[in-house]
């Protein structure tokens, strides 16, 4: 094995583990090892022809023997460098410079008047001095061949990579210690390498060159769950939902992931209930939904800025907007991320009814809405999926959606989300916007190259708080209407429920936020939209997913009581379904007992 100089850490100090319990010493590793496993190899093309491969072999072997450790000569050992010549091919003697100066000699300077010595020609052959004492470029500790001979070259050894390159090994090849054994055949190789092999024509594939290792390979990749559907609202995220796809099949990721279009949230309920879809990422209003309607389980949520997978909800007006203000919103024109939302809908208007602001009309919040705002966007109000009484059109006259967008509760319409609300208040003619308490940071400060983003300052915006008063855009603790649980992924439960795919789906998604995770424009990123849209499938604010413990995916049970609470202020039809399906119960338990007499 090469070893690398750790702290006086020595090979004594390690055992192999072998498979029967036992341990070994290092070097006895060909009686207690894991099986062996093919060498690293150099890969290519499948449409480069084999004449041009040929070609690719014949050069690196050559390149291997001239520069790896079987090459015909080490530059580093004096006695088989090659003698150094002058400029007329003369060979120097022990004395000698390429100039055929005498570097021994002092320089004639009587009066000791000048340094000379920073005059004095670079000594090729001698320890003499540099061009400038102050230069250490060529120095004996830069003396790239090893020596103290003072030769002034760089040796280059292709399998070599500690200490000359830093104390990372095994640099672009394996590397070998130079006077280790070679124990296996090796391609390219390891901490080992010697040499480079050219592979055979006929084993020139993966599957070939690999051999039984592929099934090996293979067997551990396998999944269980060969496939899951995501199902998703819009264009704009089917189109994500297809590059997410590619890029986890390039890691070779399982299972596989396919993309369905619903269209909507509900529509994608009934999918993921009926088996056509798996799984889909919601809103904590829609888990509510999801879960009271068609026994939805949330199993992996979002995690924002926060410790915990929660946000803040916030109201957002301008700061030179001063008579807005959230104790009496009458008159106003108002953005809301979607009907029946968590942060842009249900917190709010709960907060507004139930403090008195607001006239209930019983449980209708639309209709409350609708006559005290005088103008809103709120999308989805006027879709007979969300809104199941008479549809008022003043809640979607600052929407922006062209045709059939309009006023749609999906990425297709430009007002909708966390982010389209604060769009509308920016430049939708909004006096203010409910949204989460990152928003406001995502949108501001030169953050995002669209044009309605470009000129907003955090400075410009302010949060409006329950007793009356106003806070900055970073006091969200302190000034906000309330803390939602974040989105979360939600498949089937009750019946249809399935340890087994819930497990591949937990390890799919969090194997595929480490590769790709990160927030960068040059790779899919899962967390990033597209621009100009934002919050495609998972809200750009998303730092990682969390995996909701089993205790907690009952969506009464990660929602939390206040949440459950807020959407029966606003939502008539809220616990109806619970209702219904005990009434059923209750008539069928007493069918049975007539049936039993």
């Amino acid at each position: 094995m090469a070893w690398i100089s750790l702290g006086g850490v020595r090979q004594e100090q390690f055992d192999l583990l072998c498979k029967d319990g036992s341990r070994r010493p290092l070097s006895d590793f060909e009686n207690c090892n894991w099986g062996l496993v093919p060498s690293d190899a150099i890969v290519v093309s499948s449409a480069v022809s084999f004449e041009t491969r040929e070609k690719f072999q014949a050069f690196l072997q050559e390149f291997a023997k001239r520069y790896g450790k079987n090459g015909p000569r080490h530059l580093d050992s004096p006695d088989q460098r090659e003698p150094e010549l002058d400029n007329f091919g003369n060979r120097l003697l022990p004395t000698q410079d390429r100039y055929n100066a005498r570097p021994n000699q002092p320089e004639y300077d009587p009066y000791n008047s000048r340094n000379v010595q920073r005059f004095r020609r670079q000594n090729y052959v001698q320890d003499g001095p540099d061009y400038e004492t102050r230069n250490t470029l060529n120095g004996p500790e830069r003396n790239y061949s090893g020596g103290t001979d003072g030769t002034y070259y760089e040796h280059f050894d292709l399998f070599e990579s500690t200490p000359r390159y830093g104390e990372h090994g095994n640099l672009l090849f394996q590397v070998l210690v130079a006077n280790e054994p070679l124990y296996l055949r090796l391609l390219i190789n390891y901490d080992s390498a010697r040499d480079i092999v050219p592979v055979p024509e006929n084993l020139q594939t993966y599957e070939a060159f690999l051999g039984k290792s592929h099934e090996i390979i293979m067997e551990v990749r396998k999944c269980p769950v060969n496939r899951m559907t995501m199902c998703v609202t819009s264009d704009e995220e089917k189109n994500k939902c297809v590059k997410m796809r590619t890029a986890l099949k390039a890691q070779l990721l399982k299972p596989e992931l396919d993309c369905y279009k619903g269209h909507s949230q509900i529509h994608c309920m009934q999918a993921i209930r009926g088996g056509t879809a798996d799984i889909a990422v919601l809103d904590a209003s829609d888990v509510y939904t999801a879960g009271l309607n068609y026994e939805l389980i949330p199993f992996i949520s979002e995690v924002y800025n926060l410790e915990d997978a929660d946000y803040y909800v916030v109201a957002v007006a301008k700061e030179s907007d001063l008579d807005t203000e959230l104790t009496y919103l009458r008159t106003k024109n108002t953005c809301h991320g979607g009907i029946n939302t968590a942060a842009g809908w249900v917190y709010p208007m709960a907060y507004l009814i139930s403090n008195g602001w607001i006239r209930s009309y019983g449980c209708n919040s639309i209709r409350a809405a609708a006559e005290y705002f005088t103008k809103s966007c709120v999308p989805g109000a006027i879709s007979t999926e969300y809104n199941t009484g008479v549809p008022y059109d003043n809640m979607c006259d600052l929407c922006h959606g062209a045709s059939f967008r309009y006023c749609k509760r999906d990425a297709s319409e430009d007002y909708y989300g966390h982010t389209g609300a604060f769009r509308c208040l920016v430049e939708g003619g909004g006096d203010v916007a409910f949204v989460k308490h990152t928003t406001v940071f995502e949108n501001t400060g030169g953050k995002k190259r669209e044009w309605w983003v470009r000129d907003n300052l955090m400075e410009d915006f302010e949060l409006l708080c329950p007793d009356g008063t106003r806070a900055e855009a970073n006091e969200y603790r302190k000034c906000n209407l309330g803390k939602i649980k974040s989105n979360a992924i939600v498949t089937r439960g009750g019946y249809g429920y399935n340890e087994t795919q819930i497990d591949a789906y937990i390890n799919l998604f969090m194997y595929a936020q480490t590769f790709y995770g990160r927030k960068t424009r040059d790779d899919f990123s899962m967390f990033m939209s597209d621009p100009p849209h934002s919050d495609l499938i998972f809200q750009d604010a998303t730092t990682q997913l969390k995996v909701i413990p089993a205790s907690q995916r009952y969506y009464s049970v990660y929602l939390g009581s206040d949440f459950m609470r807020a959407r029966r202020i606003v939502d008539c039809n809220a616990g109806s379904g619970s209702i219904f399906a005990t009434i059923a119960l209750t008539i069928l338990s007493c069918a049975l007992l007539v049936v039993l007499q």
